[in-house]
């Protein structure tokens, strides 16, 4: 049953690992609006590992972030990085936040629907920390979970300020969707 995945789940994190337990909640919410400004991505994540920052240093240097920023009035709060697939030649990265305005001239925007979210929190280190997350989320939190990825947009959420942070409060947040009870399976190994 769901409260024993859970608690298990939860001791799995707990006691398997020399790092931090991941400090996370499920939360469903309404579509999001997302304005700001984007880059394609490639297949190739070595690429996009170098493409990103670079992206993120660029637009923290430009008055355009600013302008972005001013726009945020919605849930998630802060300043966005979103990975959008939406196929193999369509694959984009956006810095943006969450509003109900629409798009300037020089902007883009875009619809999240409804979805149930896992939710990360960080406070650390802003790139491994994030990072991190991701490769935790595949690898230790969702086999165990009940759930499954539901191949929407991944959304980083930083804090809106001046200048270029590099730690602080962060979330991490991913959408998933409950497992057919019939394709779902529970095991515990040693």
């Amino acid at each position: 049953d769901r409260e024993r995945q859970n608690f298990l789940h939860f001791f799995y994190f707990f006691i398997s690992h020399e790092q931090s337990a991941m400090a996370y909640h499920i939360a469903k919410k309404q579509p999001l609006h997302i304005v700001g400004i984007r880059i394609p991505l490639t297949c190739d994540m070595e690429e996009n590992l170098r493409i990103v920052p670079d992206f993120w240093k660029n637009t923290l240097q430009e008055n355009q972030f600013s302008e972005i920023c001013k726009l945020s009035n919605q849930e998630p709060n802060g300043i966005l990085g979103i990975s959008v697939y939406e196929s193999p030649k369509e694959i984009y990265y956006y810095i943006g936040v969450a509003t109900n305005v629409s798009a300037p001239a020089d902007m883009y925007e875009y619809e999240i629907p409804a979805a149930t979210w896992v939710i990360f929190e960080n406070d650390g280190c802003f790139k491994e920390d994030v990072q991190s997350v991701f490769r935790r989320f595949y690898m230790e939190w969702l086999p165990f979970s009940g759930y499954k990825y539901a191949e929407l947009p991944d959304i980083e959420v930083y804090p809106i300020c001046s200048g270029q942070p590099v730690h602080g409060h962060s979330e991490v947040w991913i959408a998933i969707k409950e497992e057919d009870r019939k394709d779902a399976s529970f095991k515990v190994t040693r």
